[in-house]
């Protein structure tokens, strides 16, 4: 597996605005190929992230274009430029 954590920042105000984006990306990010799963998590401070598994580095470069377009969506809502971190070794601890 590869994963993709993205932090992000959101006026603490708006935070019902960012539940209702994200549950609208979920069926979006499920649609794209070789996507395992994928969270969102925020703090009431605005503070969040979402990690995306993939099944692969190469499935994940593949999304690249299609997760920036929802990401698109969302960056009425940001603070600030999202960041990104990769992981190219991810392990399922609670199987």
């Amino acid at each position: 597996m590869y994963a993709r954590v993205t932090q992000f920042q959101v006026d603490p105000s708006r935070l019902p605005e960012l539940a209702a984006k994200i549950e609208e990306m979920g069926p979006l990010a499920k649609t794209l190929p070789g996507m395992i799963d994928a969270y969102a998590a925020w703090r009431p401070d605005g503070q969040g992230l979402i990690v995306a598994l993939y099944e692969s580095k190469a499935a994940a470069d593949r999304a690249v274009m299609r997760i920036q377009a929802l990401w698109g969506d969302l960056v009425n809502l940001l603070s600030g430029a999202p960041r990104t971190d990769v992981y190219a070794h991810v392990e399922h601890i609670t199987r």
